[in-house]
């Protein structure tokens, strides 16, 4: 026997089945109540009355299909005598439905034909005001609810999907980021470990080839131990190196392209970023190329090709501080650009703040947009700053 949970499970990723199972039933109830169906006549108007309500179960598959046969349906009705009001209720369902589809030619062209068709249909029975108008207002009106509960649909599934697309990125950041501190742990462990180690072991060896009273044949032994230690201690330095370059460079390294790209679509961005940036601690950089293109991206969007793009890293007490302001090339409808406290500027809000900053933006005067990203600093300043572009 199932249980109250398992029911209401089902429930809850099936009910939009249930909700079309109840209207069905609801619609068949109130044709048999008002007596629609007997006022067109026996078998056809039983029919007619199926065709209008059971298409309905698909209408959000297939919205433009389910309008036509519905409103074809009704239409048929009207020409037979249907008086009664509860005729449009199927018909007005499925425009509901279509208005909110994302093909055009459904919402615009189906959705007039249908209109058309049921009003046409309605005037010899019902007159010009209770059939032709009546049938045009309601249809409207259901068109534009229909219309207005569609594009809330697209947004929500726009704002799901941008909402994946940070939490990926900003996963793949705190993944890089902790890449990077345990390629740090291994420098370190490797320094303070193998690196003393072996240095002191060479250092023993080397007191014992000077002092010692050695044949030749141990002198040549000493001197194999001294050169396998010494290209031990070369060994370790260079695998030093390499994991400090790639923990500054694995994230973001597309950042040049993505530049590049955004400049070949019209973005004015004087500066050399990768150059501009090069200063500052490694631990920064993969959210500072984040943050860049994240704006460089932002300010073409929403200033559109010729806006300019303005970074500055300026050393500051005690802090570090990546300054971005856009300048749009024309002034845009609105005082503030639109869309530029979206996820993007929140996501990496989180980001800076892992990274130990604080991250601030707003307008500024003359329609530009500015974001700041402060960090305390740890000894590494940079001293390179942008051009600023004569006002």
């Amino acid at each position: 026997m199932a249980t109250r949970q398992q029911v209401t499970g089902w429930l809850r990723t099936r009910w939009q089945l249930v909700a079309d199972l109840a209207m069905q039933g609801l619609l068949v109830g109130l044709f048999l109540v008002s007596g629609a169906v007997p006022e067109t006549g026996g078998l056809l108007g039983v029919l007619l009355a199926a065709a209008q309500i059971l298409p309905l179960l698909v209408r959000r598959q297939a919205p433009g299909a389910v309008l036509a046969v519905v409103a074809l349906a009704t239409s048929a009705q009207m020409l037979l005598g249907m008086s009664r009001t509860v005729g449009y209720l199927p018909a007005l369902l499925a425009i509901y439905s279509a208005a909110g589809s994302r093909s055009s030619s459904v919402r615009w062209g189906v959705c007039t034909g249908a209109t058309v068709s049921v009003a046409g249909a309605s005037l010899p029975g019902r007159g010009p005001v209770e059939g032709f108008l009546l049938a045009v207002v309601a249809f409207t009106l259901a068109w534009l609810a229909g219309a207005e509960r569609g594009q809330q649909l697209r947004r929500r599934t726009a704002l799901v999907a941008e909402r994946t697309r940070l939490r990926l990125e900003q996963r793949i950041a705190e993944e890089s980021r902790v890449a990077a501190e345990d390629r740090e742990l291994l420098a370190r462990r490797l320094h303070d470990t193998l690196a003393h180690t072996l240095t002191v072991m060479v250092v023993q060896t080397e007191a014992l080839r000077c002092t010692g009273e050695l044949s030749p044949a141990q002198r040549d032994r000493v001197d194999r131990v001294l050169g396998a230690g010494r290209a031990a201690l070369t060994e370790i330095r260079h695998a030093i190196a390499e994991l400090d370059r790639r923990a500054t460079s694995t994230v973001g390294d597309n950042l040049p392209e993505r530049l590049d790209e955004l400049r070949a679509a019209g973005l004015d961005l004087p500066v050399d970023v990768p150059m501009l940036l090069a200063d500052l601690p490694g631990r920064l950089r993969p959210v500072l190329h984040r943050l860049i293109g994240e704006v460089a991206t932002n300010a073409l969007r929403h200033d559109g090709p010729g806006s300019r793009l303005e970074i500055t890293v300026r050393p500051e007490p005690d802090q570090i501080r990546v300054a971005t302001v856009s300048h749009p090339a024309t002034p845009p409808r609105s005082p503030t650009p639109s869309g530029t406290q979206g996820y993007g500027l929140r996501s990496l809000g989180a980001d800076v703040a892992l990274a130990g900053g604080v991250l601030s933006y707003g307008p500024v005067p003359r329609n530009g947009w500015r974001v700041v990203a402060t960090f305390p600093d740890d000894g590494h300043r940079s001293s390179t700053t942008s051009p600023t572009p004569a006002a």
